[in-house]
């Protein structure tokens, strides 16, 4: 007899006035025309309320004395001053007004000469407050907030039902219900020995997580998610375990136990700790897979020099950096070229030397992959400290914060590298501009 175990899909698309999908928003940033006379203003801030105090923010505050600090050194009536403060009334105004509640931190681009103003609020806490000008945007920290937290899948089940949950930033955007038929039942017709209802039913669990399968492997694909949580008890963990596609349990990065009523909040609370988990692994194997690449057909380059040419030949594929490399560097974004270190007494390739403007290296390195589609992997350097852990030392506040085994891995080759699109032969060093 054939089973068609599906009785119903229910789609819900969940309206957020937070911006949940920021790899888009980070791409049109990315490519704004650089301003040199009137810099972009970056402000990213964080939101979250003070003690039982919702209207006071620190990041208001942190907003109106970095900005006044700012414009007052500047000359009144000055392309730079009249761009400048202008962003600075908008910014305040739409901090005031028009910020969600719920907003965990904020960010703003402006730049009043060239018409630019992006502004969305976020829905987790941003690692510091940033306030800076700049001839392109700032955008490490917006990137930062975007690889720590992007969307994965949770996807739970019992024998009948089951949910699929997209989850970004600790904040559900879509969810899918499929829910089962009760094929076989013990009244149909005069009723079925008790091994006929068992086979019966195990085919309906089969077939219904097969068919919920086939839809989760459709939609992570659509939706380009790369990881995912299973969360079923053993029974549907066993028919899931057979049903998914490889392409999708190459995707799993962990499982628990859920029930299926489980609310959003639990859900997110559950399976939070499972990603930050899977992102320090993904950071940790990419440094490694840079290790191994240095020595195994030339597929890796270390260190800011060469990182910053391979970025503007288009050869990397990946770009690694620890949270807090910083670097000094230049940039002549006219032809373009650009730069580590100072900026040159004259210019490399026979440009125009006003052309050139010092940079922060670190954000032009992000935007530059970012224009070339590359991966970015920030790694996160500090160690949480576990308190309360039987035989675990007490770290003095004074003490540094312990490095990550990825960080420290990666400070030995400069803070920063990069995993290469193409290999480059033995005669090659990394392509020349």
């Amino acid at each position: 007899m054939s089973v068609n175990p599906v009785d119903q899909i229910k789609d819900e698309q969940i309206e957020s006035p937070l911006n949940l999908e920021l790899q888009e928003a980070i791409k049109r940033l990315a490519v704004l025309e650089p301003s040199p006379e009137a810099p972009y203003l970056t402000v990213i801030l964080d939101w979250v309320p003070q003690g039982d105090q919702p209207n006071l923010r620190v990041g208001r505050r942190v907003f109106t004395d970095q900005t006044k600090a700012m414009l007052d050194p500047l000359q009144a009536h000055t392309p730079e001053h009249d761009s400048l403060s202008a962003d600075v009334q908008r910014i305040s105004e739409w901090l005031d007004n028009e910020v969600d509640p719920s907003a965990q931190s904020v960010c703003v681009v402006a730049c009043n000469a060239k018409g630019v103003f992006e502004a969305f609020a976020l829905g987790v806490p941003v690692p510091e407050n940033v306030i800076l000008t700049g001839v392109v945007p700032h955008l490490s920290s917006l990137v930062r907030v975007a690889e720590d937290y992007e969307p994965y899948v949770v996807l739970l089940a019992d024998q009948k039902e089951a949910v699929m949950a997209i989850i970004s930033q600790r904040h559900a955007q879509a969810t899918m219900t499929a829910k089962g038929d009760d094929w076989p039942r013990h009244q149909m017709n005069g009723g079925w020995s008790q091994r006929r209802f068992q086979n019966g039913a195990q085919e309906r669990i089969d077939n219904f997580a097969k068919e919920v399968s086939e839809e989760l492997r459709s939609r992570m694909d659509d939706a380009g998610v790369r990881r995912l949580i299973l969360a079923m008890d053993e029974v549907a963990g066993s028919a899931y375990n057979g049903a998914l596609h490889q392409s999708v349990q190459d995707r799993v990065v962990g499982t628990t136990q859920l029930d299926i009523r489980a609310s959003m909040a639990d859900i997110i609370t559950a399976t939070s700790p499972i990603i930050d988990q899977a992102e320090r692994d993904r950071e940790r194997e990419t440094v490694q897979t840079v290790e191994d690449s240095r020595g195994e057909g030339n597929l890796a380059v270390v260190g800011a020099d060469d990182v910053i040419v391979a970025l503007q030949t288009g050869q990397v594929m990946t770009l690694v950096m620890n949270d807090d490399f910083r670097g000094e560097g230049w940039g002549d974004f006219t032809l373009p070229v650009y730069g580590v270190g100072a900026p040159p007494n004259e210019h490399p390739v026979g440009g125009d030397m006003s052309d050139i403007v010092p940079l922060a290296l670190e954000e032009e390195m992000i935007r530059l992959a970012i224009q070339i589609g590359a991966e970015i992997e920030i790694v996160d350097t500090n160690v949480p400290v576990t308190e309360g852990e039987e035989g675990a030392p007490i770290r003095d506040t004074s003490d540094p914060m312990p490095r990550s085994e990825a960080a420290t891995i990666l400070d030995a080759a400069g803070g920063v590298a990069a995993l290469l699109r193409y290999a480059l032969s033995d005669e090659q060093s990394t392509a020349t501009i």
